[in-house]
């Protein structure tokens, strides 16, 4: 099983979760896929067309 295939499993229980109202699993499987991410994702959390930490606004 990649990474990859491991962090849609935890983004799928994150769904269900939420879905069922369990917010403290999801809180907790949301720290546990950042952590997996790592580095290698760093800019995911930014604006949709960053690039090397440059914002650039779609308008």
């Amino acid at each position: 099983m990649s990474s990859h295939d491991r962090i849609e499993d935890i983004e799928q229980r994150i769904y269900m979760a939420y879905q069922e109202g369990n917010f403290q699993e999801a809180k907790a499987l949301e720290t546990k896929i950042k952590k997996l991410k790592g580095d290698d994702h760093l800019y995911d959390d930014n604006e949709p067309y960053s690039i090397e930490g440059k914002i650039f606004i779609d308008e």
